[in-house]
């Protein structure tokens, strides 16, 4: 009997079959995790310690991979690979901590945090139906380059964490100026920490209507760990997200394309795909920034619905499996505010789609967009209370904060402003440049998915072209549209590769590269850098640049065979854009990895801080429950009384006394927005309520009984002195000093009738 054609040649080959299977599986997690822990190294050389890291690290990995991976492979087809069940599940792990932390945080018991998680694995195993699927998902061999290469790309985000740990340090030995917003982000997380999502902590009494998810997240990992909040904000997570990023955009383009060339290339896009622009301008256009925490943990959730959307129509989803639809479209809205508005963009395209040329599918495809809209929906109602934090409609303003506005310094008229929006868009889809081509073939039209990515992307795009924000959050938008592009692009570029050719696509790209850098560098080459001195000319550029995108597209034209020229054409312009877009980012590396940072002279500088009044409100942190609330004189970025202009963005006190304030800084709260509707006018708008900022910050100046006996009735424990603003010497018999340096001191509050 031939043993090798038999029964045992069988089993011995499939036996082979596995083991390499399950090498290749182990082999890519262990290059993620060599990459991990270089990250996680350079965390813990710029002041994170070691045991936080460690902590940190077991309890994301225990209480949401552990159970979210587990649950990924109860839903996923039984093909796929241990990096997707890590990478998703991380996704639904995030899913299971928000509600997790928020059932904590309302109830005061953190060990929840570490018990619900547990049980919903101990669920998944114990039950007959999701064991069997767990145990029945296999891993199919993935290419051994695939994971290195895409932890590799991940590096180039390097650039931005060294500039946020070099500006926002953990402890202070001089003065510091962190990033304005990452002790707001801190303070969000400790009210989800201690008290859930029941008001805005550095403004009693006012509606927590924010994209507060992630700030949930970050309150379940250091509920979990013990590590502390500010370590989880400032060192553990962002030393993660880049390569948490590009392998969860990996491992869903690997899902949804089968193909793990297009699985890198796609992360390839992703990280290293900037906006184009005709000016030379040089710029970094990631999908994730440290300083915004809530962008890059949008991304598996975002990535992870898609997925899901997908199976579904390929019928691949089991039954059950539906209901993680509507859970994930009202996490990832709540995780960022961009990530379901671009999924509800697309479906509503892969709708008309569908209706022209699949009509079996637009049934599935109609159903989806409105439970993931209504996901939508109930995160605006619930978890944002009707806010739309500041974005406003109007190209007028929006053009007023593109690139075009940034480099000219003015927009003269209205041709200006049209042409700043149009370029501000182009430029937005530079990462999505690939995407048509999968709309052009007849079976791949058929498919909602091209569609879905496609009008994610342009979705995104058209925010920057027709939102203004006070802080320019529209632009979120568009970096949350990064991964849907990029993916897109991938998929479009094994699309084109197939229907052109390879003897056509070598020449294609080659000529679309050189078009790229002409359009990028030409321009100002020919005419000269623009600026206020000279607006005049930048219609001049502009023609330059409308000239070389014209001889490409004619070059693309001859390239291509006959009927397929067109097609070629394209290729050849989304290639251009595509290196506008590379070249762009590259151009960066002309600034200095490590630049100096400018110095600090006096705490009365705007933002300036020290430790001294970072170690005032951990005492109080230390010495008081968790439903207390603590008072401050400072409100201001700078020393200043906080009426008539006011910059408000002052949280320190909360986020290191991580307790509810009765009134620090109240900008970027749902009121400020309603009171200042227009352009940045919410960061200096006065306080709606004066008589408690007075009460608040005359008692300091100068206390008596009365106002102690009203402080109390409000609910006021502790008080924080700023010692650069107005103070009484001394607040006794109404309140008792615990803790004082010359920056700032802590006093507890006398109970009315008792002695200090």
């Amino acid at each position: 009997m031939n043993t090798k054609s038999g029964p045992v040649g069988r089993a011995k080959r499939l036996r082979g079959s596995l083991d390499l299977a399950t090498w290749s599986n182990l082999l890519s997690v262990a290059f993620v995790a060599g990459a991990a822990g270089v990250y996680l190294v350079y965390a813990v050389r710029t002041d994170l310690p070691i045991g936080a890291a460690l902590r940190a690290s077991a309890a994301v990995g225990v209480t949401q991979i552990l159970p979210g991976a587990l649950l990924w492979r109860a839903v996923r087809p039984r093909s796929g690979w241990l990096l997707e069940d890590l990478a998703m599940g991380f996704a639904l792990g995030i899913a299971i901590a928000v509600p997790t932390q928020v059932i904590a945080g309302l109830t005061g018991q953190l060990w929840l945090a570490t018990v619900i998680p547990l049980v919903i694995a101990v669920l998944l195993l114990a039950v007959r139906a999701t064991r069997t699927r767990i145990r029945s998902a296999r891993w199919t061999p993935i290419p051994w380059w695939l994971a290195p290469l895409t932890a590799l790309s991940s590096f180039w985000a390097l650039r931005q964490l060294v500039a946020y740990f070099r500006t926002n340090q953990v402890t202070w030995e001089g003065l510091g100026r962190p990033h304005i917003d990452a002790y707001l982000h801190q303070a969000l997380a400790s009210q989800l920490l201690h008290r859930g999502p029941t008001s805005w902590p550095t403004v009693m009494g006012e509606d927590l209507g924010y994209h507060w998810f992630t700030h949930a997240w970050l309150a379940h990992v250091t509920a979990t760990s013990g590590a502390g909040l500010d370590l989880v904000l400032l060192r553990f997570m962002p030393a993660l997200m880049p390569l948490t990023v590009a392998v969860c955009v990996m491992v869903a383009a690997l899902r949804l394309s089968g193909s793990a060339k297009v699985a890198l290339l796609a992360s390839v896009i992703a990280m290293f795909a900037s906006r184009g622009n005709p000016f030379a301008i040089p710029g970094l256009s990631l999908p994730l920034t440290p300083d915004s925490p809530t962008l890059a943990l949008g991304v598996p959730t975002l990535l992870a619905l898609v997925v899901l959307l997908n199976q579904r129509w390929r019928g691949e989803l089991p039954r059950a499996a539906y209901l993680l639809v509507p859970l994930l479209s009202v996490i990832a809205a709540g995780t960022k505010g961009g990530t379901s508005p671009l999924v509800v963009a697309g479906l509503g395209l892969a709708v008309v789609a569908m209706l022209l040329w699949n009509r079996s599918l637009c049934v599935k495809v109609v159903v989806d967009l409105l439970v993931v809209a209504a996901g939508l929906v109930f995160a605006i109602i619930v978890v944002f209370h009707g806010s739309s934090a500041g974005l406003a409609l109007g190209v007028e303003n929006s053009a007023e904060q593109s690139y075009v506005f940034s480099m000219l310094g003015s927009l003269p008229d209205v041709r200006f402003v049209r042409a700043a929006a149009v370029l501000a868009v182009l430029g937005g889809l530079t990462a999505a440049a690939l995407s048509f081509a999968p709309l052009f073939g007849r079976a791949t039209r058929r498919d909602p998915l091209p569609w879905l990515l496609a009008g994610g992307s342009f979705a995104g795009a058209a925010a920057v072209g027709l939102f203004s924000h006070p802080g320019r959050s529209q632009y979120y938008f568009l970096l949350t549209a990064i991964p849907l592009a990029a993916i897109g692009s991938a998929m479009g570029a094994r699309a084109l590769a197939q229907a052109l050719g390879r003897h056509v696509v070598g020449p294609l790209l080659a000529l679309g590269v050189g078009i790229g850098a002409l359009v990028y560098l030409a321009p100002t080459r020919l005419v000269g850098r623009l600026g206020e001195e000279n607006v005049g000319l930048f219609w001049n550029a502009l023609a330059v640049a409308v000239a070389v995108v014209v001889l490409g597209a004619g070059a693309g034209w001859l390239l291509g065979r006959p009927g397929a020229r067109l097609r070629a054409s394209l290729a050849t312009l989304a290639v251009a854009a595509l290196t506008t877009g590379v070249i762009a980012g590259f151009d960066t590396v002309r600034a200095p990895l490590f630049p100096p940072i400018p110095a600090t002279e006096s705490l009365r500088q705007p933002l300036a801080v020290s430790q001294d009044q970072l170690d005032a409100a951990r005492y109080i942190r230390d010495h008081s429950g968790p439903r207390d609330v603590v008072m401050t004189n400072r409100h201001c970025t700078a020393i200043r009384a906080p009426f008539g202009g006011c910059d408000s963005r002052r949280w320190l006190v909360t986020a290191f006394s991580e307790r509810q304030s009765l009134v620090e800084g109240w900008t970027a709260t749902p009121r400020a927005s309603r009171e200042a509707p227009d352009g940045r006018d919410s960061i200096t708008v006065d306080y709606w309520k004066p008589d408690i900022l007075r009460l608040n910050d005359e008692f300091i100046a100068a206390p008596t009984e009365a106002s102690r006996q009203r402080l109390w009735d409000l609910g006021v424990r502790w008080v924080y002195v700023d010692k650069l603003l107005p103070h009484a010497d001394s607040l006794a018999p109404f309140a008792a000093p615990r803790f004082d340096s010359p920056d700032a001191s802590a006093w507890q509050l006398v109970a009315p009738g008792a002695t200090g």
